[in-house]
């Protein structure tokens, strides 16, 4: 059902928030899988997400279905998809230590050309927290998880456009002119400035370069760490996919 197994937790614990505020007591849900992929027709435009409340009170969650829009510069924008994402349940309450499926189904049109972007947003109503030197807190957890709608046979190319230098940092734009969208995490660098070349593996990438996702038929900015081992002044990089 879920293309993409990759079994991400997102565990929300506020610590830092709660204990700067004088609350001992943390509330937290995770969702699983964080990160997943659908197609837009057959038995697979269908999956399953897995909720579970880990904390020793009830929470209740509604989820929303979010199209996922993301501009040159990497900010990302959400836009209500309730004609394109059907949710159930749309909202829950979830007892300690209980788990709930939550069933995705894609709607939208069956013959897309391009792969699309779509989030699951959890939003936790407001649940009061008691604490010593606190009253009451009311936390509302909310975040998304991201749900790729690809067509079949759909590929990513990508080449870079530009490298330019701003603020100590390099400024690379990348082209996804293919028509699948393309995670950093599964891509490899070669970079070089014709003298000495590095391969960057994903670990490495994650901790140069921001932003992970760039969408199909569209150019992103992506702010990297320079390497101080290569000169700027005739620096290459070249991306090649990697599962």
């Amino acid at each position: 059902m879920i293309k993409n197994n990759k079994k991400i937790s997102c565990l929300l614990a506020l610590a830092c928030l709660i204990g700067a505020l004088g609350v001992t007591k943390v509330y937290a849900y995770k969702v699983q899988p964080m990160v997943a992929e659908m197609e837009p027709v057959g038995r697979n435009a269908q999956l399953t997400l897995r909720v579970e409340n880990n904390d020793s009170e009830p929470l209740t969650l509604e989820m929303v279905p979010l199209k996922v829009l993301i501009n040159s510069s990497g900010n990302i924008e959400y836009i209500p998809a309730d004609d394109d994402l059907l949710i159930i349940p749309v909202t829950t309450v979830l007892q300690a230590g209980r788990s709930q499926a939550v069933m995705v189904r894609y709607l939208g049109e069956p013959d897309i050309s391009q792969s699309q972007a779509y989030s699951i947003g959890f939003r936790q109503l407001p649940v009061t927290v008691s604490g010593q030197s606190a009253t009451k807190l009311s936390l509302a957890v909310n975040f998304n998880t991201l749900v790729n709608v690809v067509p079949a046979n759909a590929k990513a190319i990508l080449a870079v456009e530009n490298i330019s230098f701003k603020d100590n940092n390099w400024q690379v734009t990348i082209n996804n002119s293919g028509n699948r969208y393309v995670r950093l995490s599964n891509t490899q660098w070669r970079v070089s400035d014709g003298v000495k070349s590095l391969q960057l593996t994903k670990e490495q990438l994650s901790e140069l370069v921001s932003g992970s996702l760039i969408l199909p038929n569209s150019s992103r900015t992506l702010t990297m760490q320079p390497i101080e081992t290569l000169s700027m002044d005739k620096l290459n990089i070249e991306i090649e996919m990697v599962k």
